[in-house]
């Protein structure tokens, strides 16, 4: 098993089990930056598992460094602050002495990007549809797909991306890698143009105001409706929009402005309308992304 050093232990270590392995370049280029922080008894494991609190840890320590613990657990102040910035979520926690699934790999490092090195998505991101298994998991979709079409985590055999598989020490090593240096990704942005356009809060509000047929559409669920939502919108859930397109109105150059939590759900209803023959579709950001005054 691999074991973190918790300590600020920086010095370049030899590894006896990586030579000639193909992820060679990729775990020297992350001892070097003291991201893996070295390795207790000169092993990497390459071929095993790798944990949640062990992938959380290089991902926070690549942005971050040394984080010292909040408490007993060694990996307690990567997963504290994680939390905290919302790159991880309570199923993280319950699970995080397990392998870490690719799902999950690839929403860590999605939400790494967009809080800590502010890097925007892919507008672009229909070539992930090539995933034979990109909408098994309905909350995932935005996170795989930019994941997939940005390079960083690459497709398995037979067009699958393996959501629900493990990820190696190695594969971990060059998803962090490819996270933090462009120059090693391998960009799959071919495909259907995504032709949404994204608007600020402002510039929906002066289109509201100056095409009276415009249509604020908020595509959460009806319960996060009710909780909260902005002023003169109406609610129709992305399982409504994916079902079928065409209630949302019956003009398809209707000006369609549509938000959700965090702009994933709205891209996907986004590109289900755009499917549909939609001609004037726009985004905003989502509700935890700009302080809107909630009704």
């Amino acid at each position: 098993m691999m074991n973190f050093v918790p300590e600020n232990f920086t010095r370049i270590v030899k590894l006896s089990d990586i030579d000639n392995h193909w992820a060679k370049a990729y775990i020297l280029k992350l001892i070097e930056r003291g991201i893996i922080p070295g390795m207790n008894g000169g092993l990497f494991h390459p071929e095993d598992n790798v944990t949640t609190e062990q992938f959380v840890t290089m991902v926070i320590r690549s942005r971050k460094g040394n984080i010292e613990p909040t408490r007993g657990c060694w990996s307690s102040g990567y997963m504290d602050y994680a939390l905290y910035k919302g790159i991880v979520e309570d199923y993280d926690i319950t699970n995080i002495s397990k392998p870490i699934e690719r799902r999950s790999a690839a929403r860590i490092v999605h939400e790494a990007l967009l809080t800590e090195f502010g890097e925007r998505d892919e507008y672009e991101w229909s070539a992930a549809e090539n995933l034979r298994d990109l909408y098994s998991c309905h909350t995932c979709v935005m996170h795989i797909a930019q994941m997939y079409v940005k390079g960083i985590m690459p497709g398995r055999d037979n067009n699958m991306f393996d959501a629900v598989g493990s990820l190696t020490h190695a594969e971990a090593a060059e998803v962090v890698v490819r996270m933090l240096d462009r120059e090693q990704r391998i960009p799959r942005t071919k495909g259907r143009v995504f032709q949404s356009k994204n608007l600020t809060p402002d510039e929906a509000w002066e289109l509201m105001l100056n095409d009276h047929t415009a249509m604020l559409v908020d595509v959460r669920t009806n319960q996060d409706y009710k909780i909260g939502h902005i002023q003169e919108s109406i609610c129709i859930p992305l399982h409504d929009i994916s079902n079928n397109p065409f209630s949302v109105c019956d003009r398809k150059d209707t000006p369609l402005i549509l938000y959700c939590q965090k702009g994933y759900k709205s891209s996907l209803a986004a590109q289900a309308l755009i499917d549909a023959g939609y001609s004037r579709i726009y985004t905003i950001p989502g509700i935890e992304q700009y302080p809107y005054h909630l009704i």
